[in-house]
């Protein structure tokens, strides 16, 4: 089971090693991210969902899932919060550090694992995870990003109101949407269209992990490696938070899949949407980039280890 694990990150390093020759530029890997989020996911989840036989049970799973993912977010955020003051960050990273140690790779890594390991129904409460995450940083992240701003403004029902619309635009969340409807409608869509869905979105899954690892390629490997921040951000991430959640919903009164989600999506290395947002803020785009490559890098042996746990406990 775990070879089809291994097999996600030779297609990773496979993009490591087309960035290195200069086959993948800046250019290239930017396009990619657009193709994949915006058109191969979004095409992926609409076939999905909509081929679900849709019935109470599992659109009620679907809203615990992100509950107990909602809460949960919000508790690491306080957590990371909390463990970057007594380890005494500096003030002008802490921020960005706090917002890659909480926030999971749980659409580019988090999709294709889920459905390799547990199935379409996996992948349909890893979205659930996914949808609470982009609530979790519209919210509190971009909040947390303006801490050091001198000139950041006060919350007001605008911006809470612009949040919320940029959460609903989200492509893969209006893809949930469509996809629901389709499930509810009993499946309208004629099958050559459902066809031209599954190959598009069968595409992702190797483009992200060739854009992930093309990103890797760009790192100095060196200053990643030492520094005291990056290392103890990617054990909260990988190690700390993953543990802290099956203690949070162990003795919950939901199926077990439902638990293994939300320990499986928190357990991903850092995303990359904590590196744009810190960059369209102008904090520290270099902390963030040097976690997130470190937390993806460790994640190779993290992860088989946190699904081979689950495996075990629930």
């Amino acid at each position: 089971m775990y070879a089809k694990y291994f097999v996600l990150f030779a297609i990773l390093f496979t993009g490591w090693f087309l960035r290195k020759i200069n086959f993948i530029d800046d250019k290239m890997n930017h396009s990619m991210n657009k193709l994949i989020v915006y058109f191969a996911y979004p095409c992926l989840i609409v076939h999905n969902i909509g081929n679900v036989d849709m019935t109470g049970e599992l659109v009620l799973d679907f809203l615990i899932t992100f509950i107990i993912s909602l809460v949960c977010f919000f508790i690491y955020g306080a957590f990371s919060f909390g463990y970057a003051k007594a380890r005494k960050f500096p003030a002008d990273i802490s921020n960005v550090a706090e917002f890659a140690m909480s926030t999971p790779n749980n659409g580019f890594m988090g999709f294709p694992v889920s459905l390799i390991f547990f199935g379409e129904k996996g992948l349909f409460l890893m979205l659930a995870h996914n949808a609470a995450m982009n609530f979790y940083i519209f919210t509190y992240c971009t909040s947390l990003l303006n801490r050091n701003n001198p000139e950041k403004k006060k919350p007001t029902i605008r911006n809470i109101a612009r949040a919320i619309c940029k959460f609903l635009m989200n492509p893969n969340i209006l893809a949930l949407f469509v996809g629901f409807a389709i499930s509810l409608t009993g499946g309208i869509l004629p099958k050559v269209i459902d066809e031209y869905l599954l190959y598009i979105g069968n595409v992702s899954t190797p483009m992200a992990m060739i854009f992930i690892g093309s990103s890797l390629a760009t790192a100095e490997l060196k200053r990643v490696f030492t520094a005291r921040i990056n290392i103890e951000a990617s054990i909260v991430k990988l190690i700390i938070l993953p543990l802290l959640t099956i203690a949070l919903v162990m003795f919950l009164p939901v199926e077990p899949l439902i638990k293994s989600i939300a320990v499986l999506g928190i357990a991903f290395p850092t995303a990359a949407t904590v590196s744009m947002l810190a960059e369209q803020e102008k904090q520290s785009v270099l902390t963030a980039s040097r976690i997130l490559v470190l937390s993806t890098i460790a994640s190779i042996a993290t992860v088989p280890g946190t699904i081979s746990l689950l495996n075990r406990i629930f």
